[in-house]
Parts: C-alpha cells; sequence; structure tokens
C-alpha cells in the first residue's frame, strides 16, 4: 500500500508541476540579480554620489577675525562637518578653553595684541584642513613700517652682480669685516687722527683682501666716506668720531645687505 500511495504521489506532481516564474519573469530576476550595486556605481548611476558623501573629506570652519575686550571671554564655534573639534592656540599670552561638546571654546586674553586661533577635525581616519581665526583684543598698536632698505646696498648689489669673480661673496663678507672693525677704530684713544684712522683701515683691508678684489666696491666706498668725513690729517675729536663711526656701521651694514 505505501509504494502504490508514493507512486500516485510521484505521478500526480509530474502531471500537475508547481506554478513558478513565466520564462519572461525568470529572465528580469535573473537580470536583477547580477545587475551591479548601486554602492558601485551600477544600476542607474545614483550610487556614486552616494559614496562621494561617505569619502569626502572632513571639513571645519571659523570666523576669519573676532574682535574682543581685554580681559572679557569670547566664544567661539566651529561649523564642521566632524563630530569632534580639536583646537590650538598660537600663543602664551591668552587662553584658549575647549567646551565638551568639542564644537565651542572660549578664548580670553588680558592684553591687547592679534591671537591665532587653530581648529580641525578628522573623520574615518582622514584629518581635515586646519581652520584660522585671528582674535583682536583691544586696539593693537600697528606693525611699524619696515625699515627702507639702504640705497647704498642696492649699489654695492649692482657692482656685485657685475663683477665676475668667483671669489666675490667671500671677498664681500671680509670687506664688511673690514668696516666693522673701522667702527672700534673710530672709538680708540690711540687713534688720533683722521689720516691715523684711515691708515688703520687700509692695512685691516689689506690683510683680508687682494688688491684686485672688489676694486668698483672700494671706489664706491671711498666716495662715500670723502662725503661724509673730512679728508685732510686733523685730530679726531668726539664728533667726528662719531660720525666716522657711523659712517662706517653703514658701509658694513649696506655691504651685509648687498649679499
Amino acid at each position: 500500500m505505501l509504494l502504490l500511495a508514493a507512486a500516485l504521489v510521484a505521478v500526480a506532481c509530474k502531471d500537475h508541476p508547481s506554478p513558478g516564474p513565466s520564462p519572461k519573469r525568470r529572465g528580469e530576476e535573473e537580470k536583477r540579480i547580477v545587475s551591479p550595486s548601486p554602492l558601485r556605481g551600477g544600476g542607474g548611476g545614483e550610487g556614486w554620489s552616494f559614496a562621494a558623501v561617505l569619502l569626502a573629506p572632513p571639513t571645519v570652519a571659523l570666523p576669519a577675525e573676532v574682535k574682543a575686550s581685554p580681559g572679557r571671554l569670547v566664544k567661539l564655534t566651529a561649523e564642521t562637518t566632524g563630530t569632534h573639534v580639536r583646537w590650538a592656540l598660537a600663543s602664551d599670552d591668552a587662553d584658549l578653553i575647549p567646551f565638551p561638546d568639542g564644537k565651542t571654546a572660549l578664548f580670553c586674553s588680558a592684553k591687547a595684541g592679534r591671537f591665532l586661533v587653530l581648529a580641525w577635525t578628522a573623520a574615518a581616519g582622514e584629518p581635515s584642513e586646519a581652520a584660522r581665526c585671528w582674535v583682536v583684543v583691544g586696539d593693537p598698536k600697528p606693525e611699524p613700517d619696515p625699515k627702507p632698505a639702504d640705497p647704498l646696498a642696492a649699489e654695492f648689489r649692482k657692482l656685485l652682480a657685475e663683477d665676475p669673480s668667483a671669489d666675490k661673496v667671500a671677498h664681500l663678507i671680509q670687506l664688511a669685516a673690514v668696516y666693522r672693525e673701522a667702527v672700534a677704530f673710530a672709538e680708540r684713544a690711540e687713534v688720533g687722527t683722521v689720516a691715523d684712522l684711515a691708515g688703520r683701515i687700509r692695512t685691516a683691508a689689506a690683510s683680508l683682501l687682494p688688491a684686485d678684489a672688489l676694486v668698483p666696491v672700494r671706489k664706491r666706498i671711498a666716495d662715500e666716506v670723502a662725503k661724509q668725513l673730512p679728508v685732510d690729517d686733523r685730530p679726531l675729536d668726539a664728533s667726528t668720531r662719531k660720525l666716522a663711526a657711523k659712517v662706517f656701521a653703514r658701509i658694513a651694514n649696506a655691504l651685509d645687505a648687498a649679499r
């Protein structure tokens, strides 16, 4: 009987198969199974934008400048795509206290000035660019204008450029040393006259430089000294010594600046 029942079931299954998807539907399902994942940029391509958002580097932004009064607290807030912000203060003359939320910090300085605050974040192991904010406390004094360049240095630089010697820079350094020493000569009591001072300078130059080194530069120096100092053999008084030291210091500085 059991064998007969099993045979009847087998025949029934053969004559009446279970319903399944049509060939058309089967093809669509197979196509759907093998189609690329949208996250890999497949399908309609919308996956690329989603992946780009996931891979975008983190950002953080601060106001470019904030005004503050000496001794008063200032709240700084960072706008960021990250979850936490790190802060740094590029100065020892102020205080910066980050909030527990990691996106806000308090700044305070008792003295006037300009103070640089930095903030940055990270996501998925990728750090952001540091954001910068200048906190201007009180009315800081403007930076002094840079000292104008001495035109004598420009003349020396031009003459040096025209010099074909391979040792011209070394000679220029030695000539500057001569005129720094000349400042000391002008202050020595044993150097009693203008001629004596000039002789000391010539001797020092001869001990450090070849006679044919930097001839155009040395001629220009001689012209400058002749314009500023007496050329006769008069005694060196206090005012002449002071003037000579000033002239020689200027020449030494101009030679240094010409390199």
